[in-house]
């Protein structure tokens, strides 16, 4: 709708941005919840709903079900209320996305950055980013959105260290809105993760979870509250440099044992190819034809899948420790939910009962008695809807 992304500029208050935020998570939704759940007053409701849908930003969009009484209007976001720039740093690639305020992909751009120095990587969000709004659609972006691996200062916009890129102290938001002049908004991949699972996913109405990324590296997004925990130096989350085991193998962030050392699939690599080094038989072997240094985490769940021993042990060992940290997270934050996703999710049948076990041996009988454990089979996708809700959220109560 020509003129939409302009009308967003209506946002005139607090009131304005709540709504429009409990709308674009929550709908299509009666007037009368938006009111339950913000806590505003019915007529401000309706009042606040109505500018929105002139300006353009919402619609009324169906008749609700009947519970009584009169039958309600579901409200939703218009899908052309915002477009915005996504750029998803990722371990081997970049991927750069022209997006809208209901996740529809318009344009989509990869870059292979395997091989590649950290300038040439930094070069790379930049060229991304001027492509995608280069296009038609993307002259109407408002904002750009940015995923990094590794801790980052958000607010800030500064990547404190990003294993796939070896950035250190990379101001990314700064260099970035200086380019092209739009609002930069930059996050770690797992604390997205955490907010696209939260605002989008069936775990909405729960308050207090942790959701722990397994890939390469181990990270979390906390929520306590309802709101996501960051810490006081923007570094909450951390989870996998955590020790589990002082006598473990050194970590990439310089200590030993680390959750991370143990459960990652970067440690799941390594656990297999020294066994195999040591003299263990494995399909493994023949499934990279002899070239153990070629042995990726994907090679290992198939070996698993066909019931190769030492594929389904190594899972094991990672699910116990996974366990630990687990118990860790209980104890510490007695959460409703931990939510386990990344790659790891792939070996989930071979690890869950050790893992969950584990559990419930060290986690307090209080703390884990309350404590839903669930895997995510989402992916990526969560992170890209949690990087759109950090825009979304940006630009609104900014217009305020």
């Amino acid at each position: 709708m020509e003129g939409v992304t302009t009308n967003v500029k209506v946002m005139g208050g607090l009131n304005e941005s709540l709504v429009v935020n409990m709308i674009r998570r929550r709908g299509p939704i009666s007037r009368v919840d938006i009111a339950k759940l913000t806590g505003l007053t019915a007529p401000t409701v309706t009042n606040v709903s109505g500018k929105l849908i002139e300006a353009g930003l919402i619609q009324e969009y169906m008749v609700g079900e009947y519970s009584g009484g009169r039958r309600p209007v579901l409200l939703k976001a218009n899908s052309e209320m915002v477009n915005m720039i996504i750029v998803d740093i990722r371990s081997k690639e970049i991927k750069g996305y022209l997006i809208n305020g209901e996740l529809e992909v318009a344009e989509e751009i990869c870059h292979d950055i395997r091989n590649l120095d950290k300038d040439k990587i930094l070069s790379l969000v930049e060229d991304t980013i001027a492509k995608c709004y280069a296009s038609d659609n993307g002259k109407l972006a408002m904002a750009i959105g940015i995923i990094v691996r590794g801790p980052v200062m958000s607010r800030e916009g500064l990547s404190l260290f990003s294993p796939s890129t070896g950035w250190h102290n990379v101001p990314l938001k700064y260099i970035m809105e200086e380019k092209f002049r739009l609002p930069v908004f930059v996050e770690n991949d797992m604390r997205a993760m955490a907010l696209g699972a939260y605002h989008y996913g069936p775990y909405r109405d729960i308050k207090n979870a942790v959701f722990l990324g397994v890939g390469g590296g181990i990270g979390s997004g906390i929520i306590l509250n309802g709101e996501l925990y960051r810490g006081l130096g923007d570094s909450a989350g951390e989870i996998g440099h955590t020790v589990v085991d002082v006598n473990g193998p050194a970590c990439s962030c310089g200590n030993s044992g680390c959750l991370e050392a143990m459960a990652s699939e970067t440690a799941l690599i390594a656990m297999v190819t020294e066994a195999i080094e040591q003299g263990e038989s494995s399909l493994l072997y023949e499934m990279v034809e002899s070239n153990i240094n070629a042995i990726r985490p994907e090679h290992i769940y198939t070996a698993a899948g066909d019931g190769d021993l030492l594929a389904i042990k190594a899972l094991q060992h990672v699910g116990r420790y996974l366990g630990m940290g687990a118990a860790n997270i209980i104890n510490i934050f007695n959460p409703q939910l931990v939510l386990i996703g990344g790659g790891i999710v792939k070996g989930q049948q071979f690890m869950e009962e050790t893992m969950k076990e584990v559990i419930k041996e060290r986690a307090l009988g209080n703390c884990y008695s309350s404590t839903r454990i669930e895997f995510s089979t989402e992916g990526r996708r969560a992170a890209l809807k949690g990087i759109v809700d950090l825009v979304m959220e940006g630009i609104f109560f900014s217009l305020k």
